[in-house]
């Protein structure tokens, strides 16, 4: 049993190595290589073995190369730098607490005269020792100080004070802050999921693809769908899409926004609009604007005239590509259209629809354009009917990323907690000062355990306001 808690001993003092943080770290660094230069399964869902030979496939499937930040070697890298943590901080804790907790002492004459001399001042005080005692105490507190008297006979004091006391153990503030985000990311790991889906404008979904999933997400399969589709327990509306884009670079999107709509058993939920850096929540589930596509369909709205009816009644039509609208022509047949074809841009002139007519099901004659800004066109053509085009809209569908990160409110504790600790740890340092009052006779003096540049003028500023006189240099 004593040769188990030795062995015990010797394994908490190699986690609590600083060179195990180094090479953890090291390891880290060389073992994400795999994750930059080889294509991980993520959002695009790319399948790398269609990037890579089989061989190589093999190998890095079973080496989890594809997966590499979700493998379980850096999981098991993280684990041990979490332990390694862990021992580390407790293992220097009770230093470190005593040094931040100390508590003060009068000292001798000698340990005045051993400071650094410019660390140390002298004067010659006229109050008496109550008098002074009081005055003292008064400025240190009115300067920030928290005074405490450590000696007090019949006629001497000393007086300590101290600034930055827990700057000591700011790096423990670190420790746990890394520790808190590590905790976050198991939590994502386990309940958390991140998908997409892409909604064609107008239409809804039951079902996202998701592309990684925690084992304790909750998530239930699509019956007969893919073999990463699954239920979203609602219907996800696009009630409406719109994309604009810049006017000197026509294909390059400037914004596009979804209105998405929530229901369930016939029932709006939720509606809000989203767009890129501005989601929409539902309970677990938060909505992303992603991306967006074409669907390769327009959206057409014409007028059909006929040229032999006095009056020109016109009569409208709407339809998608490829769908035939009937038109009811008086002392003719009625008259089959079908636009075939659309652009939003034809040699500079604007917005076009081909159209074809049909007779019995059958092409009739040659398909003909018709320019939306030029409607004047179509009536020289050789026909009884004219058409007048009013929009072109080109259908698109909104690309979502659908996700829930659990852990994220304690991703950002964390991150909150190692921005205060690593500011507290680099530019606040712990100070001791003690004055010694004696017969009249006054010595002043203060320490600091790192980054002495500048304590100087710290150390007269001090003087100067336990002394009343005017400060003249540095700050306190």
């Amino acid at each position: 049993m004593e040769s188990f808690w030795r062995g015990v001993d010797r394994l908490w003092l190699q986690l609590a190595s600083v060179k195990l943080t180094l090479v953890v770290l090291v390891s880290l660094l060389l073992l994400s290589i795999p994750g930059t230069l080889i294509l991980q399964v993520n959002i695009s869902n790319v399948d790398p073995g269609m990037q890579y030979d089989y061989d190589f496939w093999k190998l890095g499937k079973t080496l989890q190369l594809f997966t590499a930040y979700h493998s379980s070697w850096y999981v098991g890298l993280m684990v041990l730098l979490s332990l390694n943590l862990i021992a580390c901080s407790v293992e220097r804790w009770p230093q470190m607490w005593k040094l931040a907790s100390a508590k003060p002492v009068a000292w001798a004459r000698a340990t005045f005269e051993n400071q650094p001399k410019n660390f140390q001042l002298e004067w010659k005080e006229n109050l008496t020792k109550e008098a002074a005692l009081k005055t003292y105490l008064d400025r240190v507190k009115l300067g920030g100080g928290n005074p405490k008297v450590v000696e007090d006979g019949p006629e001497n004091f000393q007086i300590f004070f101290q600034k930055g006391q827990w700057s000591r153990i700011a790096n423990y503030l670190v420790h746990t802050s890394l520790l808190v985000i590590f905790g976050g990311a198991i939590i994502s790991a386990l309940y958390g999921f991140e998908g997409a889906a892409n909604i064609p404008a107008g239409a809804a979904v039951d079902t996202f693809l998701i592309f990684s999933e925690g084992r304790m997400s909750g998530l239930k399969p699509a019956p007969g769908g893919l073999v990463n589709e699954k239920l979203l327990g609602f219907r996800l509306q696009a009630e409406e899409f719109k994309v604009d884009f810049y006017e000197k670079f026509p294909g390059r999107p400037k914004d596009f926004v979804s209105k998405l709509n929530v229901i369930r058993n016939s029932k709006v939920l939720a509606s809000d609009t989203i767009r890129v850096n501005d989601p929409m929540s539902f309970e677990k589930y938060v909505f992303y604007q992603a991306s967006y596509g074409r669907l390769g369909d327009f959206d057409v709205k014409f007028r059909y005239l006929p040229k032999d009816q006095i009056g020109y009644e016109p009569k409208f039509g709407r339809g998608q590509l490829g769908e035939t609208l009937n038109f009811d022509h008086k002392g003719r047949q009625a008259t089959t259209l079908v636009a075939v074809s659309a652009q939003l841009q034809i040699q500079n002139l604007g917005p076009g629809v081909l159209f074809q007519e049909l007779v019995d099901g059958k092409a009739s004659g040659k398909p003909f354009w018709v320019l939306q800004n030029y409607p004047e066109f179509d009536f020289a053509r050789e026909s009884h009917f004219g058409i007048i085009v009013d929009d072109v809209k080109e259908l698109l569908f909104t690309g979502l990323q659908i996700g829930y990160d659990p852990g994220a409110p304690i991703y950002w504790l964390g991150c909150f907690g190692m921005l205060l600790g690593t500011f507290y740890a680099l530019f606040v340092t712990h100070r001791k000062f003690q004055l010694r009052y004696d017969r009249g006779q006054v010595n002043f003096a203060g320490t600091i355990h790192r980054m002495p540049s500048g304590f100087e003028n710290q150390v007269k500023v001090w003087a100067h306001k336990i002394r009343g006189r005017k400060e003249e240099h540095g700050q306190s």
